[in-house]
């Protein structure tokens, strides 16, 4: 007897238990812990690494672009069957995978994935939701890489802190470089919308259209979508912005390290390079082309350049049917609030950050190594501005050419920010705020790399914005730790509202013209003037000559 009813009691104990176990189960399917159906079928995620956040990586927001679909706009997803355990990164997209470098691995040399595939558009999603009703904001975020190489699984653009601060993120991978980039007549033939190139930008907006359509299954808000992107994403954003394509997929927008308001390639100009790079490896016509083997293809790119100038978005008639300045100067941009700026030390980095030379940064690097090389260099590439420039930036000796040189560099990325906002402010309803990272992150010089790593420099940033010190075993200070909660906290107060400022922050005042301010985000953030408002303005004025002169891509020879 009292076996049986200790047996009873035991199993309506277990009982009990079981079903307070199972109930979280059975709430959580019906919100973002799944599985969850999105476009192409049922996806179910992992916890991501800290607690209270769900991970969904590598599910497909388009079809493989491959064999006859390889230099064609992105085709919806192809279904499966069952649940697809979103459980690791996809692939990264085609590239010519040499940027490491001492500079490079100071912040950047954690790869989500090491493999690399045509088959590669796929996307990744951190929610902190814990039902499918919460409306939380999102981050759209687009990586860099001067639209030839990256990936949105680096490891610095885990979104785990960022969803800690209530906001969804969704990183992605885009086609690059000749898998992206190549016009050719043959391809403009075939296209509904007589155009070609701009695929990688075509696969951008892809992405944006499936997080528009399916983030509410994460817990996420349809109309509260941030595009955000860094150094080739910021570029990516401003086409965003400029795309009649991309009208109503997005409510905010975040620009850092670039922006570009020179002339683009038009698509005639376009196509020319493409016929010439067809012609230098020899392939027949477009069904050779697509028929041969990615590797073959991407290692071609050593026989010719199949851009006109520097990687660029393409004036194709559809996706940007005028330059992103012409958009912009009329006020037909997608009409959002904008946060954007660039770091204070861009020059100490790989690539060049000019919109309006692509080469000039490089030749810095290389030479003037003295004052009056750097007057003679001033006059090979200013021409008779060249004065102006010897103005806004002096090295009349040796001592004083670091200094010119690091104000240009910073100012000839700044300025791209600068034109960005002035135009938004004139032309559009929305506010913009403008900054400038100035803080100091504790990374020592890495021997035998030239340039070395010095202060703030092109992608700093990236690790503060997205709270995540951790990701690097860097002597990380008290400073360092209040700076990336503070900017953290701009950029996800920005998402949530189109305003970064909050409690316990520093005011952000959003730019007007008339005084022209913007956030030092230094060891103590701070508003303050345009650092060389002076030389911003020569450098934009400059830049003005060369748009109306037909300059495009890298402008300066």
């Amino acid at each position: 007897m009292r076996t049986t009813i200790s047996r009873g009691i035991f199993a309506t104990a277990v009982g009990l238990v079981m079903a307070w176990l199972v109930l979280p189960l059975r709430t959580n399917a019906q919100g973002v812990l799944g599985p969850i159906h999105v476009e192409g079928g049922l996806v179910t995620g992992t916890p991501a690494w800290t607690w209270g956040v769900r991970l969904y990586r590598g599910i497909p927001y388009a079809a493989p672009p491959v064999g006859n679909l390889r230099w064609r706009p992105p085709e919806p997803a192809v279904t499966w069957s069952g649940v697809r355990v979103a459980d690791h990164f996809s692939p990264r997209c085609m590239q010519i995978d040499d940027i490491a470098s001492g500079n490079v691995g100071a912040f950047w040399d954690e790869p989500g994935s090491s493999a690399m595939s045509e088959d590669c558009l796929y996307l990744n999603v951190w929610t902190p939701a814990k039902s499918a009703d919460e409306k939380l904001p999102v981050m759209f975020w687009i990586h860099g890489g001067n639209l030839v190489f990256g990936e949105g699984s680096e490891a610095v653009f885990d979104g785990a802190m960022l969803a800690k601060k209530g906001v969804i993120v969704v990183t992605f991978n885009y086609r690059l470089n000749v898998f992206s980039l190549l016009a050719h007549p043959e391809l403009t033939a075939e296209s509904k919308h007589h155009s070609s190139g701009d695929y990688g930008l075509l696969d951008q907006l892809a992405a944006l259209r499936w997080v528009k359509n399916n983030i509410a299954q994460f817990g996420g808000d349809a109309n509260n979508i941030t595009i955000a992107g860094q150094s080739a994403g910021s570029r990516s954003v401003a086409y965003l912005m400029a795309s009649p394509l991309a009208k109503g997929l997005f409510q905010r927008a975040i620009g850092q390290s670039r922006a570009n308001f020179g002339r683009l390639p038009t698509l005639a100009e376009a196509e020319a390079s493409g016929v010439k790079f067809v012609k230098a490896i020899g392939a027949p016509d477009l069904a050779a082309l697509r028929n041969m083997p990615a590797e073959d293809l991407e290692a071609s790119l050593a026989k010719t350049n199949p851009y006109p100038g520097e990687p660029n978005a393409i004036v194709d008639g559809w996706y940007l049917p005028e330059d992103v300045f012409a958009i912009f100067s009329s006020g037909k941009q997608n009409d959002v609030p904008l946060l954007t700026g660039s770091t204070n030390d861009e020059r100490s980095s790989i690539g060049s950050p000019l919109s309006f030379g692509a080469d000039v940064l490089r030749q810095i690097r290389q030479s003037p190594k003295t004052a009056a090389d750097y007057h003679v260099w001033a006059n090979a590439q200013f021409g008779d501005q060249a004065e102006n420039f010897l103005k806004s930036y002096p090295a009349n000796s040796d001592a004083a050419l670091g200094k010119a040189l690091h104000d240009f560099g910073r100012d000839a990325v700044l300025d791209t920010h600068w034109t960005w906002v002035q135009l938004q402010s004139k032309t559009g309803k929305s506010k913009s705020y403008l900054y400038l990272f100035s803080h100091v992150p504790p990374v020592p010089v890495t021997p035998g790399v030239m340039p070395p790593v010095i202060g703030a420099i092109h992608f700093a940033d990236l690790i503060y914005v997205f709270n995540n010190l951790h990701m690097k075993d860097s002597p990380w200070t008290d400073v360092d730790r209040k700076v990336a909660d503070i900017t953290s906290s701009y950029w996800t107060n920005f998402m949530k509202s189109g305003d970064p400022n909050g409690p316990d922050l520093p005011q952000w005042s959003a730019f007007d013209p008339k005084d022209e301010k913007l956030m030092n985000l230094a060891d103590s953030p701070h508003m303050e003037p345009v650092p060389d408002k002076a030389g911003v303005a020569f450098l934009s004025s400059f830049e003005d000559r060369l748009r109306q002169a037909g300059h495009a891509g890298s402008g300066i020879k």
